[in-house]
């Protein structure tokens, strides 16, 4: 038998990324989850799968559901992927709330978003598996918030100028660049490490 947070431990040296999951039930109510068992399936026709905790109380609504979607979060919503983590029904108070082109609640800030009509769902051990048939997607150009180890991280990108920039750490002065406050204050912290 396999030690359950020895298994858990190992499971969460995959990185993955961190979504929000949104449906309404039979009576328009808006229901959402965060939840990082996010996958794609296919291409042809388009299908993505998610899993949800079969202790879950929000698994009938997303086993009644006819469509759901998936928003894939950007690196500064963390806070938002918190919110959705904790049980619940006020999660989408105090939000300026619309749907999706599939029926689905709307959120804002995303990085990518899969709106889906609900296909199968299968049993996987403890946990329900849905798939779903994209039928509306969208992609912003932000840089996604992710999960290793049990902790929220940032994808690392190649040193390069470019990067730099877009991750705020630089700035392009005429021909050159120059560190901003937040890359002078990262320069100097990587350099008190590098003394240990």
């Amino acid at each position: 038998m396999f030690d359950p947070t020895a298994f858990r431990d190992a499971l969460g040296s995959f990185v993955t990324g961190v979504t929000i999951v949104t449906t309404r039930d039979e009576s328009g109510q808006p229901f959402g989850l965060t939840a990082n068992s996010f996958n794609s399936v296919s291409l042809d026709p388009p299908m993505v799968l998610w899993s949800l905790s079969l202790t879950s109380g929000t698994l009938p609504i997303f086993r009644d559901a006819d469509h759901w979607a998936v928003h894939v979060l950007a690196a500064d919503q963390q806070a938002l992927s918190d919110h959705f983590a904790r049980p619940g029904s006020a999660k989408f108070e105090g939000l300026d709330l619309q749907d999706g082109p599939e029926g689905a609640p709307l959120l804002d800030g995303y990085a990518a978003r899969f709106g889906c009509r609900a296909r199968f769902e299968y049993e996987g051990g403890d946990h329900a598996i849905f798939l779903g048939q994209v039928v509306d997607f969208d992609r912003r150009d932000a840089e996604p918030l992710i999960y290793h180890g049990g902790r929220y991280g940032r994808v690392m990108r190649a040193a390069s100028g470019k990067n730099l920039e877009r991750e705020g750490l630089a700035e392009r002065i005429g021909d050159g660049l120059a560190l901003t406050a937040s890359g002078a204050d990262l320069l100097s912290a990587l350099e008190e490490v590098a003394k240990r």
